[in-house]
């Protein structure tokens, strides 16, 4: 057996400050509301769920991993897998065969990230998804993390570990809920490593309730030719905050991330992406769409990263917003870093309102006002809905944002 995996000292998290303002990254979260979360070991035992919690979960007709305040509530998971594929819990994986999840410390920020600490000191359960090399898997493998604060620790800390193997091809589906009226929330991170050749399709849905706090951190590593379809959408909490590190390290690796978020309320819904040119003629797409409706404050900064000799690379990034309110805002931040020759990058934002002449079009031909404005934030935002191949996400989000259409 080998050696167990490393967390972090608990007396290190002491010396690891949080977040303040002066950090671009972090610029426009809440502050004084994040301080006041309160981390702490996993409970023992998965935590009861409501009934109407569970019910919201979509079933997609594969395995899924349920975590409950970071822990994985073994009854109610399905871990059944179809050939080439193995799943277990973090817990197991980490005690029994840490080499396998050895990403997910090779990649913690510990020396400046208090939430990256935090996760992997805590974190100690969640899932691990293996894809064998060459394995084809049809049905998408689902991963519902659900955030019940009460006493104690109000956070809950939990590990996502997802390896494709070379040429391997598979769709990974993460649902972020919460349950309960008290404060808290939930901070999981996900380490993804692809292998040459391999094709992931990753769906990250964040919808906590508006009393509760989501930090979301995904990592990924691609090897030579690989892909990766990362659809997430931002929905939930008092402050929902998804960030993405991908990293192409094998030469024509291809990202393509796009993600809606959509604020109500004086909700803060916080995008952090970063995408690392390291290999030559890699390809990478981002395309974000906010829809910010009241007091509600949509973040994007989207930054795209050329490393020294990775020639070939052509990189696109577009983040449009919506505002629906006078009081909405959204804060915008593109960002690209070029160090290598014959490359071609570009990025955009914009910011604008509902159309007026489309709406007096929509209104001129018997449409009343509140569905002609529903159709117009449709065709905004279903770009982004129609993107995921898993027909009930597509159908799940679509109810959920209010706005169904045929």
């Amino acid at each position: 057996m080998s050696a167990a995996a490393p967390t972090a000292p608990l007396g290190a998290l002491d010396a690891i400050a949080l977040p303040t303002k002066r950090n671009e990254a972090w610029r426009y979260a809440p502050h004084r509301t994040l301080g006041e979360l309160v981390f702490g070991p996993a409970p023992a035992n998965a935590a009861g769920v409501p009934a109407d919690v569970l019910d919201r979960i979509p079933d997609l007709g594969g395995p899924l991993i349920l975590v409950i305040n970071g822990v994985v509530d073994r009854e109610r998971s399905v871990f059944d897998a179809p050939a080439g594929v193995r799943i277990e819990s973090l817990a197991e994986v980490t005690d029994g065969q840490p080499d396998l999840v050895r990403s997910r410390f090779d990649g913690a920020r510990l020396s400046s990230d208090a939430f990256a600490a935090y996760n992997l000191t805590y974190g100690t359960d969640g899932a691990v998804i293996e894809i064998a090399a060459g394995a084809q898997v049809s049905a998408p493998i689902h991963i519902v993390d659900i955030a019940t604060p009460g006493t104690g620790s109000t956070a809950s800390s939990a590990g996502v570990v997802i390896r494709v193997g070379d040429g391997a091809e598979a769709t990974v589906v993460e649902t972020r809920l919460g349950a309960g009226d008290d404060f808290g929330g939930s901070n999981v991170r996900t380490n993804i490593t692809l292998g040459d050749g391999a094709t992931l399709e990753h769906v990250l849905v964040q919808d906590l309730p508006a009393q509760q706090i989501h930090l979301s951190s995904v990592e990924v590593v691609q090897g030579a030719n690989s892909t990766l379809n990362a659809r997430s959408f931002n929905l939930g909490a008092s402050y929902g905050r998804l960030a993405y590190h991908v990293e192409l390290t094998g030469s024509g690796a291809h990202a393509d991330l796009s993600g809606l978020f959509f604020g109500v309320g004086e909700q803060i819904l916080d995008q952090q992406i970063t995408v690392v040119h390291a290999a030559k003629d890699c390809t990478s797409r981002q395309l974000y769409r906010g829809v910010l409706d009241d007091a509600s404050t949509g973040v994007f900064n989207g930054g795209i990263d050329v490393c020294p000799g990775a020639d070939g690379t052509d990189a696109e990034q577009s983040n449009d917003n919506l505002l629906l309110s006078d009081r909405a805002e959204v804060n915008t931040q593109p960002r690209l870093e070029i160090l290598a020759d014959e490359v071609a990058c570009k990025h955009g934002a914009t910011v604008g309102q509902l159309d007026d002449t489309a709406l007096y079009y929509l209104r001129s031909r018997g449409i009343n006002a509140a569905d002609a404005r529903r159709l117009l934030i449709n065709g905004f935002a279903d770009q982004i809905v129609d993107d995921v191949s898993v027909e009930a996400i597509r159908t799940w989000v679509t109810r959920r944002l209010g706005h169904d259409h045929d």
